[in-house]
């Protein structure tokens, strides 16, 4: 193998081990709230503690890393909103973003709030303000949200939807889909009811996905 191959290989394996380890960061949190030790992560990841160490000297460095992944991931979610053609476009981007982005990854308010412990200057979303209060300031005017809902209003019931990101794949497609469709007209000035999918969840099926443990 050439130097260049050797290279190239070694790089490969960097990146590897490293997805590896923020992926099980990332199964941890999705279940618990407590940070895990670095020799629970490297078994977690199959990877060897030499290995761990190598990649992340610390489980805040695992931490910090995985956040990263999280802000980018909220920042395309940030660049469509911009991109919306109306101000109300806007607030359903937001809205519809958020949420699913809550819901496919449900370790990612644990993550924050363990980045916020080892962090206490960070201001989270702080680079995002301007941006939300201008789409609720247009989406008024145009007269399609109320007025008395604000930006954090939003953002806060968006992300309450990630309580639904353990549930079964079906049944979580089918409930986050009615809960968007109830929160965009609880956001709505006027207009007509947006259709909700599916059918609303009976007890007994409620019941059933509350006792399931997450896969």
């Amino acid at each position: 193998m050439t130097d260049d191959g050797r290279t190239r290989a070694e790089r490969i394996e960097v990146q590897r081990s490293r997805d590896l380890i923020l992926a099980a960061a990332e199964r941890h949190f999705t279940r618990h709230d407590d940070a895990p030790t670095m020799a629970q992560l490297a078994r977690a990841a199959g990877v060897s503690s030499a290995t761990m160490y190598r990649r992340f000297p610390s489980v805040a460095d695992v931490i910090s890393a995985l956040y990263d992944e999280h802000l980018q991931a909220q920042q395309r979610v940030i660049d469509e909103m911009e991109a919306s053609a109306s101000g109300w476009d806007g607030v359903v981007a937001l809205v519809v973003g958020i949420g699913q982005l809550a819901v496919a990854r449900p370790a990612i308010l644990r993550v924050m709030r363990r980045k916020l412990e080892l962090d206490p200057t960070l201001q989270h979303g702080v680079q995002w303000d301007a941006s939300f209060q201008d789409v609720v300031r247009r989406a008024k005017e145009e007269g399609a949200l109320r007025t008395d809902v604000y930006a954090n209003d939003i953002s806060i019931a968006a992300w309450s939807l990630g309580e639904f990101g353990t549930l079964p794949e079906g049944a979580r497609a089918q409930v986050v889909g009615r809960q968007l469709g109830i929160m965009i007209d609880g956001l709505r000035a006027g207009g007509g009811p947006t259709p909700l999918p599916g059918h609303s969840l009976g007890t007994e099926e409620i019941h059933r996905y509350l006792r399931a443990r997450p896969a």
